[in-house]
């Protein structure tokens, strides 16, 4: 079960996301010139959402939540009493999976009462495209996030709310969630900065299902027009109905907001077979079963989900023929628009984004479907992207096992600091079902992008403990980048690069950097720091006096280990409670849900 489930929830609104981009240059570090810093150099990685309330759903197989409905407009919110969530980049030659950290979601009622609360499972996005076609701009851009909500807590006021107690009930320890982010703006001086369009779905989750993506059948990129790609989608079958998650896939007409009108209406069918192609033109009385229409125009349904009652006889097809999307060709047929993978074979990993210390071993579980049930015995071939240079050790292949999965074991030696200023490397694993004559991947009509669908490793250098005499030039080296490619820490709390700054907030900076990564707390917040550098700071820390030597400056150190709010984040909570949020602060339109 996913969040294509039921029964399910729907919501929409925005996001905050006001991450760092003075470390976005690789080439900067190492170099004695100043950062570029982009446009958000002093981003702090807070990520939050912004006036999102629940929009829709299905209770049950065919029943969408109507007008007066509890669950309709509920607030859906993070933790108020914890530090805000983070969104953190794998590394500045890695910035295509970006994480969110130390999530905690909330669903509230009319009067701020708790009725269900849910630890988000750190995830990195995927299935990244501009939805404006050749023309679209970084605002344009969209992904998805696919998790689960974990330590899931329903309070009593739940009880009032049916579908939250239908959701207890069918899945009581695991949630599934999925956020669609796309619409950022990074025009500074403007009321949304740093700021976009969010739209999302909860719904069960059970064992076995992979974590970061649902296990359906998966649509491939098409093209819309010669100059309008339309995106990936997955769809799931459940009993009598087909549930297709559109909410990455359709492009934007001009602005993000409405669909492109040629993507106005999309009819889901069921292929004559495989011998059809994306782009072909079916004619009329073509061996097509239809299944239904979605209907994208004047606004697409919630979240972009489509629920649709399942024929017998297009169930019955769906067993042996490819699921696709087809539009209406202007000489009377339909042109297909986007179809299920190659021989409705589909693998992918779960959990992709990994941070391995030099001699260490890092797993990574791959799934495969076939028409979306599990595929035993699928030899899935693997390739390291820089091949014998590579400081990783993977199997050439995998053979998945009667669930369908197969486990990956990567075990990294010493990259000995290949990149000047950065720790490590970046390593790429890729995958594919299968492979060519001359031995290297196939990846046509797989389903995967080959410049994102890989398993990625920081793979940290060895460090050795530092000598006592030299601990403190040590802990300065590690340091220093820090307050030059982070600089909202000097700007706000303290200068990294100084020591003689860092001494007063020794307390803080134990905190922080003793908690665990998935802590919202979590220092250094950008995750790249290796355990044995970060033990080394730890060491020079437990070592300082307990009572402050020395001030560098006026702001007095913390004295409770609570940290002051992110300045972006109250300026956007600002911005909600002034009435900018969903509805208004989208020009009107729907296009966001």
């Amino acid at each position: 079960m996913s969040y294509l489930d039921f029964p399910r929830l729907t919501f929409a609104g925005r996001f905050l996301s006001d991450v760092p981009t003075g470390n976005n240059d690789p080439g900067s570090f190492g170099s004695p010139d100043p950062p570029q810093p982009s446009w958000n150099a002093y981003g702090c990685g807070t990520f939050d959402l912004l006036g999102c309330k629940v929009t829709g759903g299905e209770s049950g197989p065919g029943q969408p939540l109507a007008a007066g409905h509890p669950a309709l407009g509920l607030d859906v919110l993070t933790s108020p009493d914890q530090a805000s969530a983070k969104l953190v980049d794998l590394d500045p030659d890695w910035q295509v999976s970006t994480e969110i950290w130390g999530l905690t979601v909330r669903l509230t009622g009319p009067r701020g009462e708790s009725l269900l609360s849910g630890r988000f499972r750190p995830a990195a996005f995927r299935d990244l495209w501009g939805r404006g076609g050749d023309d679209g701009g970084f605002d344009m851009m969209s992904a998805t996030f696919v998790s689960v909500l974990e330590e899931v807590a329903y309070g009593p006021a739940a009880a009032a709310v049916p579908l939250l107690a239908e959701l207890r009930d069918c899945s009581p320890e695991r949630l599934s969630i999925r956020f669609t982010m796309y619409g950022i703006t990074a025009q500074r001086c403007t009321a949304a900065f740093a700021t976009g369009r969010l739209t999302g779905c909860v719904g069960p989750w059970s064992p076995g299902e992979p974590l970061s993506f649902v296990a359906g059948r998966r649509l491939d990129m098409g093209s819309l027009t010669s100059e309008t790609s339309f995106g990936r989608s997955v769809a799931v079958v459940r009993g009598d109905r087909l549930v297709l998650d559109l909410g990455n896939a359709y492009p934007f007409a001009a602005s993000p907001g409405p669909a492109h009108p040629r993507a106005a209406r999309i009819d889901v069918a069921v292929l004559p077979g495989e011998q059809v192609q994306a782009g072909d033109v079916l004619p009329p009385g073509a061996d097509v079963i239809d299944i239904g229409t979605a209907v994208l125009l004047p606004s697409p349904p919630p979240s972009g989900v489509i629920s649709l009652p399942l024929p017998p006889q297009a169930a019955h097809a769906l067993e042996s023929r490819p699921l696709a999307l087809l539009v209406a060709d202007a000489g009377g047929g339909r042109r297909v628009l986007s179809r299920e993978t190659r021989d409705g074979l589909y693998v992918r990993a779960d959990g992709f984004v990994h941070r391995v210390e030099a001699g260490a071993r890092a797993t990574v579980t791959l799934h495969a479907r076939e028409r979306g049930e599990p595929a035993a015995g699928v030899t899935v071939h693997l390739a390291r992207v820089l091949g014998d240079a590579s400081v990783l050790t993977v199997p050439d292949s995998v053979v998945t096992g009667p669930d369908g999965t197969a486990t990956v074991t990567l075990e990294a030696g010493d990259p000995h600091g290949p990149r000047p200023g950065l720790d490590g490397v970046v390593e790429q694993v890729a995958y594919s079902p299968r492979r060519n004559a001359d031995g290297t991947l196939d990846l046509d009509g797989s389903g995967i992008d080959p410049s994102m669908d890989v398993i990625a490793a920081h793979v940290r250098d060895a460090h050795e403990p530092p000598a006592e005499e030299h601990l403190e030039d040590a802990v300065q080296r590690i340091l220093a980048p820090y307050a030059t490619h982070y600089p909202i820490m000097g700007e706000h709390l303290v200068n990294l690069g100084d020591l003689d700054a860092v001494r007063p907030w020794r307390a803080a900076m134990l905190l922080a950097l003793s908690r665990d990564i998935t802590d919202p707390n979590h220092m250094p917040v950008t995750r790249d720091l290796s355990e044995p550098k970060r033990a080394t700071i730890l060491r020079w820390l437990n070592g300082l006096p307990a009572a402050p030597r020395a001030m560098a400056r006026s702001a007095p150190p913390p004295v409770s280990g609570v940290l002051p709010p992110e300045p972006k984040l109250v300026a956007a909570r600002d911005l909600v409670a002034r009435g900018l949020s969903a509805a208004r602060h989208l020009s009107g339109d729907r296009g966001s849900e």
